[in-house]
């Protein structure tokens, strides 16, 4: 400290925990000027310029500009709708954070107890259905877009138990056809075969009994890019499984 109540720019900044570069430009825009200068030019700050600076870090909270912020304190008044509106702007602003923390709450908790029995978990297979929480609206809306109401309103009509338990059955499923796939298994195999009669029973059921529905409708309308866990390999491996199910049954 430089004297009493006075500090250096340097001591300002760790006392403020404004950076000196901010205070630099505080001070050519003359809405905190330093109080005095050393001989050598150097600025120096009072207990009266940390008053300020809290003002101002205060006004720049509620969202007003630095121009407005010069104003008001040359003016030392303000009028009160002008603060209102401003509470009110900000009011929204936090409303929206805090609707956005509950809902990313809800889907890390949703994750967890879709995993939380898992012992391994391959992570394009957790990356899917991280995707597939973060975008459910669009997913929603997509299907809004080119399917009827009752179809839409039936798949996103879930409760959150049933919606867990079909995360279950979706990590297990895709994990299963990788497993498969990394053990080098036969797309004919009664073990591949097996699976893809599991995935399919499972697509019906995520469908709502409307899956011939909408994979006949799919290729004419407008494409989504749904989360997709797989490598080209396993890819093939699937098409080539998923064909020779449907012919044999």
């Amino acid at each position: 400290m430089s004297g009493k109540g006075i500090f250096s720019i340097g001591e300002f900044m760790q006392k403020s925990g404004v950076s000196i570069r901010t205070l630099r430009y505080y001070d050519s825009l003359d809405l905190l000027k330093p109080s005095d200068y050393t001989e050598g030019g150097h600025r120096l700050y009072s207990n009266e310029d940390l008053s300020i600076l809290q003002n101002i870090k205060s006004l720049q909270f509620l969202g007003f500009s630095l121009k407005d912020i010069k104003n008001m304190l040359q003016q030392n008044s303000v009028k009160g709708a002008t603060v209102l509106k401003s509470l009110h702007y900000q009011k929204q602003l936090f409303e929206a954070k805090q609707l956005e923390i509950i809902n990313i709450l809800s889907d890390v908790n949703h994750l967890i107890e879709t995993i939380e029995d898992e012992e391994i978990i391959n992570i394009n297979v957790f990356c899917a259905m991280l995707q597939k929480l973060m975008f459910e609206e669009d997913t929603k809306k997509w299907f809004e877009d080119h399917f009827s109401k009752e179809i839409t309103d039936d798949l996103f009509t879930v409760n959150k138990s049933e919606e867990i338990d079909l995360d279950r059955k979706w990590t297990k499923a895709l994990s299963d056809i990788k497993h498969l796939t990394f053990t080098g298994a036969i797309p004919f195999s009664k073990e591949s075969q097996e699976t893809i009669e599991s995935l399919i029973l499972l697509m019906n059921e995520t469908m709502k009994g409307n899956m011939d529905l909408i994979a006949e409708k799919i290729p004419s309308v407008e494409p989504f890019s749904f989360p997709n866990p797989f490598t080209e390999k396993e890819q093939e491996f699937l098409k080539e499984a998923m064909d020779y199910y449907q012919k044999s049954n």
